[in-house]
């Protein structure tokens, strides 16, 4: 199957192949090339072993990546780091940290910065604080990697989503580089914090240091002013970002926009928002809408919103919403419609679900 005129692959060959398989999503010929491999050839590879486990990982097979893994008879940080990101991606935190704990335990190799940012995305996600704590002890007690730049942010990030602000600060402070995304990451960081009036003034330090937002940044702002009940703020920075920055408004800064018309009960601007886009609104949007209509009780707009997205064929999780909305007026009747909308095309609602940190 893989030779060609007498001429049979070797590893350089076969690891081309594989990276071909994952970019195409190609399960069965990638594990055809690891049954070559193994029927093949008898050295061991770790460049060829490292390729078979990124297939593994980016197809969605971990079972078979955690196979490969433990019979590896040697082991690089790429090995490793490999295995760790492949746990974030597909949501298993606890295992990515488990890898990174016995990575360290085994002392094998040392974990490089993608194997760092991997892990901290994993305690942020956790929102555990003891674990990226006993992260950023470790690195900086046993390893060389700088927390700047790459690291730093990834310390932010997980400091901020496990609810620790000041540790932070404090690593946002340290950085002696900051880039957009730093700024970015504090930004969103104190927002997700509740610190919403800190928010403004950071943003004019980050103008101050010559650092120009992007995207990102204005989605923190905008996030952040609409919870804070800054609707004349948001929309100035909703004009600067278009007008002054020439950044153009995707749905997500749109459904910002959307929340914060509709979290301070101006339902026809947030309506007519929604209505006069020169892209289809998506559901993010639309539900933005509908979240504030529940809260607010604007049950006219609840009803075209509902008649647009049941005529769209929506999300299991957007029907939902909706059936709740009405449910809390007590509009039974509407609820039960949409549930057996919801019954009828086979929807369900994803299960949600909560970290919380004890101290036992």
């Amino acid at each position: 199957m893989f030779s060609v005129m007498n001429v049979d692959p070797n590893a350089n060959t076969l690891v081309s192949v594989l990276s071909a398989c994952c970019s195409l999503r190609e399960l069965k010929l990638g594990k055809s090339v690891h049954c070559y491999w193994l029927k093949r050839f008898d050295e061991d590879n770790v460049i060829l072993d490292n390729a078979l486990l990124n297939f593994y990982v980016k197809v969605g097979f971990l079972e078979d990546a955690c196979k490969v893994f433990d019979k590896m008879p040697k082991r690089d940080v790429v090995s490793w780091s490999v295995m760790v990101g492949g746990f974030v991606q597909r949501g298993f935190f606890q295992m990515a940290v488990n890898v990174f704990d016995d990575m360290v335990r085994q002392g094998e190799v040392k974990p490089n910065e993608a194997t760092v940012v991997n892990v901290l995305a994993a305690c942020a996600s956790l929102g555990s604080l003891s674990l990226c704590e006993s992260v950023h002890t470790y690195v900086q007690e046993r390893l060389d990697i700088p927390v700047e730049r790459i690291v730093g942010n990834a310390f932010i990030n997980a400091y901020a989503k496990c609810g620790s602000i000041t540790n932070a600060i404090r690593v946002f402070n340290k950085l002696g580089f900051k880039d957009t995304i730093s700024w970015s990451t504090m930004i969103n960081g104190v927002a997700m914090n509740g610190l919403v009036h800190h928010v403004l003034p950071l943003f004019g330090l980050m103008l101050v240091h010559g650092v120009e937002p992007d995207d990102v940044t204005f989605i923190s702002m905008l996030t952040a002013c609409s919870h804070g009940g800054l609707v004349d703020d948001g929309l100035l920075l909703f004009k600067a970002m278009v007008n002054t920055y020439g950044i153009t408004a995707n749905e997500k800064h749109c459904a910002c926009v959307v929340d914060l018309y509709a979290r301070a009960g101006q339902f026809k601007e947030a309506e007519d928002l929604v209505m006069g886009l020169d892209i289809e609104p998506d559901e993010p949007l639309w539900g933005a809408l509908v979240s504030a209509c529940r809260v607010h009780g604007n049950e006219a707009i609840l009803r075209r919103v509902s008649e647009i997205l049941v005529e769209k064929g929506a999300s299991g999780g957007s029907l939902s919403l909706m059936s709740n909305s009405y449910a809390s007026s007590n509009r039974w009747d509407e609820s039960m419609e949409i549930r057996n909308v919801m019954s009828s095309l086979g929807l369900k609602k994803m299960a949600g679900c909560s970290w919380i940190e004890l101290d036992v």
